[in-house]
């Protein structure tokens, strides 16, 4: 399984980024609840307790779906290309990029993995990583086809078997 070993750190940094944004998140609600308890007014208090409450509802979920697949041989992906790689069909990436004012300040892929029911999944990729992990997945799922084009998403639309070479 040498090939999956980018596979691997890129799930583990996927990983990271979900409990930095967890963490962030209910640090964020804790101090709604503090700024709360120090308010004044009750239009502040009942704001600040709505923020509050949002903020740790994302928080623990996050942190929940993180904390569930801490191990990268438990994430979905994971288990979908080593458990039942015959029913991965069609895989492809998306370049997603952030550029508030003009100014990029992130960039990354998101790679897609349809499945024979078509079903997807997704995984957040650095886009320099992007081809080396479609690269290295090609010999681990040789029946499937790499790479997007529009006849491609409209055969996985009729027939996702027709993206199949088994």
């Amino acid at each position: 399984m040498h090939n999956l070993h980018l596979l691997e750190h890129i799930l583990i940094r996927e990983r990271n980024l979900k409990l930095l944004a967890a963490t962030i998140l209910l640090v964020g609600g804790l101090a709604f609840v503090v700024l709360m308890c120090f308010s004044d007014t009750v239009k502040l208090s009942l704001v600040c307790a709505l923020a509050a409450l949002v903020l740790l509802v994302l928080g623990f979920k996050f942190l929940y779906e993180t904390l569930v697949v801490w191990q990268p041989h438990r994430h979905p992906v994971w288990l979908q290309i080593t458990k039942n790689p015959k029913q991965i069909v069609w895989v492809y990436s998306k370049d997603v990029q952030t550029s508030p004012y003009g100014l990029e300040v992130s960039g990354h892929a998101v790679m897609f993995f349809k499945l024979l029911d078509k079903s997807e999944l997704s995984i957040s990729v650095p886009r320099k990583q992007a081809h080396a992990l479609s690269e290295s997945l090609n010999p681990v799922l040789p029946h499937a086809t790499f790479g997007y084009t529009v006849e491609r998403a409209q055969w996985y639309v009729a027939d996702p078997a027709l993206l199949s070479d088994s």
